[in-house]
This record gives C-alpha cells, structure tokens and sequence, in this order.
C-alpha cells in the first residue's frame, strides 16, 4: 500500500493537463515502490506505516502474570484466554466500555509494566482489572494460550513526515521520467534539474534498499 496518493502527488509535480489512465497507473508505481524503499530504510514490516482497514486477531503466549505485552495498536476489541493449556477455544474476557471505565476483566495501557500509563494509545500491554473476575493471564509455556483481536499500529492515519518523504521521493522519480531519462530536464516550476545518464544514485538506492544488489563470490 501507498503512503499517499497518486491527487497528492499530481499536486506536487503540479501536472497541467488532465492526466490519462496510464499516467495515474504508473504514479500509482511510482508511489508503492517509494513507499516499500521508506519501510526498508525504517525497518519497518511492508505497509508498517498504512492504517489496517480492520481488527485483526493475534496469538500470544503469557506467563502467569497479571500484565501480557502486545505489539502496538490503537484499539482492542476483544480479549480471550484459553481456560487451561489443553483447551481448544478461547473463551472472551469481559471488554471494558471505555478503556478506564473499570467494568472489564481487562485494561489497555502502554509504556514500562512498572510505571504504565493507562489508558492512552498506542497501547502495547494488557493488565487484569482489579474489579475483574481474573487475577492474571494463564501461562502458556510457550504455547498461544490468548488471543487479542485489535486494529494493529501505532497511528491511525499515515504520519504526515512518512507521506511527505514518498511524495518528495515519488515526484523525483516521477520528473526524471518525464524528462526521458535526459541529462538534465528544466521547467518553469523547478528550474533545471541535473540527471545522469548513468544508473542514478536514486536507482541504485532503491536496488540497495530492496535487497536487489547481490554480493559477488570467487571473485565474480
């Protein structure tokens, strides 16, 4: 997934004529593998940066404790715990009506287990309630023993420095395109820009980055 779209990026090269329906795919490209070199250079998972378009259930394991860490998100809409390590389901914990509303079995916060701030996104733990009818999360010896159904990530829109980085690098690319891959392109909005006729140290980058250049062996 892209992290801006390709009327953001039309407005960035500032494109003076309706473009057509090839033009918008190839933007669109440019667009995607922008993004893939931010989350390679972020060492992100693919799309790390895009809001998941739903919930989504993950599998953990605990250890006996009254806290479970969980990756980040930024909403939970279900808690559920296996009632013994040879259970085959998973039963669902009471959810509170609000994070701090105090009617749960269970309540999200984030930061350090021995100083959380509760309450506050992105979550990445889980605590019992004191007012719930569990004490702690059953340990799994390393089995999945919960199952926490969330909407995963720690925004909930693309950050504008993510989205601005893929338009600034999308529109380099998109306007050394237009100019045909020539030595150097001018135009009234950008003055004259410098390109190699040589792979350009932008293309190798993105070779880089991807994981495309591979090592050479026996002096090959």
């Amino acid at each position: 997934m892209a992290y801006a779209t390709v009327a953001q990026l039309q407005i960035r090269i500032q494109m003076r004529t309706t473009p057509t329906a090839a033009q918008n795919t190839m933007l669109e490209e440019i667009l995607e593998a922008a993004s893939a070199l931010i989350d390679n250079v972020t060492n992100t998972d693919a799309g790390g940066f895009a809001v998941p378009a739903a919930a989504e259930a993950r599998y953990f394991t605990a250890f006996g404790k009254n806290w479970l860490r969980i990756p980040r998100c930024t909403s939970i809409s279900e808690v559920a715990v296996k009632a013994s390590l040879t259970a085959t389901t998973y039963t669902a914990w009471t959810s509170p009506t609000t994070a701090m509303a105090g009617d749960g079995d269970w309540v999200p916060a984030r930061g350090a287990v021995e100083d959380p701030i509760y309450g506050e996104e992105p979550y990445d733990l889980l605590f019992t309630d004191v007012n719930g009818s569990f004490a702690y999360f059953l340990g799994g010896d390393g089995a999945p023993v919960v199952k926490v159904t969330a909407v995963w990530g720690d925004h909930t829109a693309v950050p504008a420095d993510i989205r601005e980085t893929c338009l600034m690098e999308a529109a380099l690319v998109a306007k050394s395109y237009q100019g045909g891959q020539a030595d150097s392109i001018g135009s009234p909005n950008f003055g004259q820009i410098g390109i190699r006729r040589a792979l350009s140290k932008k293309a190798i980058e993105y070779l880089v980055e991807n994981g495309r250049i591979k090592p050479l062996y026996g002096g090959r």
